[in-house]
């Protein structure tokens, strides 16, 4: 057992919170990159602040558009607001990129030769009560016989170490089942090659956690939806792409009999 100072003050919010887990929706959307939190036991990570508005930090957006896409359809919601710097939950927590030592070039101090008693503790802290809000709330579907869509809502920088980026939705699967190349239809029929698959990165067990096991491990229809995140610099914004992608869901999920 560790002896190491916990990392959480019990004036720091759980990992895990939820909204509208009563919501009469088949989908339940997850957000895991939703707010750039740092504990206060762990300051900035040894960054200056300069670098802590950096979409490094946090999925800029998804948050609230996440919300917004979750009113619109009445769907249970899953959130984790601490920044994926201090360990990401959209990963395995055995993976390199857990703990990651470097956002977008800029260094993090802390993240570097971190010990084996520190990456536990972020995964028991951080990582698993995350993991197990998100178990628990498909657990009781499933007891419940409430069918269930699975949506993970993320954003990405227009411009990637040089490189732009001008699609504005992407459709992330790992395995091709019925929602992902549903939704991608109804998306690409609407905007064209503004809507791809497996962009701005393909989706794998390396990459991802979320989908393949809270999702695609459990027999669920699944999709992970990237959002460019210039298109939600405004609340406007975020109401305009919450319509576009909830009536889109909504198509996707009548194609496959399911009434959203």
């Amino acid at each position: 057992m560790s002896s190491e100072k916990p990392i959480l003050a019990a004036s720091d919010p759980p990992p895990f919170s939820s909204e509208n887990v009563a919501g009469t929706s088949p989908f339940v959307i997850v957000c895991e990159h939703a707010g750039r939190r740092l504990p206060a036991s762990l300051g900035t990570l040894g960054m200056a602040d300069e670098h802590l508005a950096r979409h490094f930090m946090w999925d800029i957006g998804a948050l609230e558009l996440a919300r917004a896409i979750a009113a619109r359809l009445d769907a249970p919601l899953a959130l984790q607001r601490y920044s994926r710097m201090i360990c990401d939950c959209n990963r395995h927590w055995k993976a390199e990129s857990f703990i990651p030592e470097q956002g977008e070039g800029i260094p993090v101090p802390a993240n570097i030769d971190i010990t084996e008693a520190e990456r536990e503790q972020r995964r028991a802290e951080i990582w698993q009560p995350f993991q197990d809000g998100v178990e628990a709330m498909l657990d009781r579907r499933a007891m419940d016989d409430q069918q269930t869509l699975f949506v993970t809502i993320h954003s990405f920088t227009p411009v990637f170490f040089g490189v732009e980026r001008k699609m504005e939705y992407g459709v992330l699967f790992d395995r091709n089942d019925s929602l992902s190349p549903a939704l991608l239809e109804v998306l690409r029929a609407r905007h064209g090659d503004k809507a791809l698959a497996n962009e701005p990165y393909s989706m794998s067990r390396d990459t991802d956690y979320t989908v393949p096991v809270h999702g695609e491990d459990r027999g669920l229809d699944s999709v992970e939806i990237e959002v460019r995140n210039d298109l939600l610099s405004s609340p406007e914004e975020i109401e305009a792409r919450a319509d576009d992608l909830a009536s889109a869901l909504r198509d996707a999920a009548a194609t496959l009999g399911v009434r959203a």
